[in-house]
């Protein structure tokens, strides 16, 4: 499952220099992409058609890539939306 916390983002964005149209767009992503999960974890108590669960998973791979470009546009955004104690590249 995807899950990013939005509220530890939104704290450290807003410490940043990152414009805030930019930001705010980021959070929003964000925040779709963790509601998109949910919906789709398969302990979820709704029942979703292939259909369904198809239209959700485009959802999801759109907001993905949103999520990507807008990185790539603001790189601090990838830093910024880590886990506490991430450690890696």
């Amino acid at each position: 499952m995807y899950f990013t916390f939005i509220e530890q983002v939104r704290a450290r964005l807003a410490e940043s220099d990152v414009p805030i149209p930019a930001a705010q767009a980021y959070l929003q992503v964000l925040t779709n992409l963790n509601a998109l999960s949910v919906l789709m974890a398969p302990d979820s108590d709704d029942d979703l058609n292939s259909s369904e669960l198809a239209h959700l998973t485009r959802l999801f791979a759109q907001h993905q890539r949103r999520r990507v470009q807008m990185e790539e546009e603001h790189p601090l955004l990838a830093v910024l939306s880590r886990p506490a104690g991430w450690q890696g590249n």
